[in-house]
């Protein structure tokens, strides 16, 4: 826990990865819950092996759904990775256990963000987010607000 307000500084680029699903048929539980299960190998490699690229990610629940946030040290890396054998096995099961099934919907996003061009700021939190993927420092006289952490060299 940081029982102080800190923030990542805009130093680095960074790409992010947003996916999840959406439970449209609650009731359908068997043919959902195949669908979510294809990820956590995929989450399990990366966790392991950090040189892969992904530098942290947090997983959220929410009504009828599950939302997974990642942070890559790159797009190139993410593209890499999506073209190997746990992702391209996990993806090939998930693809199939989605065709034809309304009961879940999937979605990913990617953004990939410059440095100086992101601002975060945490209070009593522990490491999450961009604090958990890169380094999270004090803040001082110089970042202590947005406009001056967007401007930060």
């Amino acid at each position: 826990m940081n029982n102080k307000r800190s923030t990542v500084l805009p130093r680095n680029n960074v790409t992010v990865f947003l996916i999840g699903v959406h439970i449209n048929k609650p009731l359908k539980i068997t043919k959902w819950l195949p669908v979510l299960l294809a990820m956590p190998p995929m989450l399990k490699e990366l966790s392991i092996n950090k040189n892969l690229g992904c530098l942290s990610f947090e997983t959220l629940f929410k009504y009828k759904g599950v939302h997974i946030i990642q942070y890559w040290e790159s797009n190139e890396k993410l593209l890499t990775y999506s073209k190997m054998p746990t992702h391209l096995k996990a993806w090939k099961t998930f693809s199939k256990r989605l065709k034809n099934n309304d009961a879940v919907g999937f979605y990913h996003e990617t953004y990939n963000v410059n440095a100086k061009e992101y601002e975060n700021i945490y209070l009593n939190m522990p490491n999450f987010g961009l604090s958990r993927a890169l380094i999270s420092e004090p803040i001082t006289k110089q970042s202590n607000t947005a406009k001056l952490r967007l401007n930060t060299k």
